[in-house]
């Protein structure tokens, strides 16, 4: 995950601060438009990562949460 500064708006909404970028389009998003999902690797290691809602439903970028045919 990478944190923004809070200097730019959120892309989704356009009203708030952000405060992360998209791991998937990279768009800086806010507390409200924000989507965690975790990633297991291993035994027993997860990531946390954070999407806007496009990329997190989109399977061939969230492949661990996105919707499937």
């Amino acid at each position: 995950m990478r944190i923004t500064d809070g200097t730019e708006d959120c892309w989704v909404c356009r009203t708030e601060k952000s405060v992360i970028y998209c791991d998937g389009c990279g768009k800086p998003l806010c507390r409200e438009c924000r989507k965690f999902d975790l990633w297991g690797y291993g035994c027993g290691h997860v990531d946390t990562k954070v999407f806007c809602a496009v990329c997190y439903n989109d399977i061939q970028i969230n492949p661990y949460g996105g919707e499937r045919d």
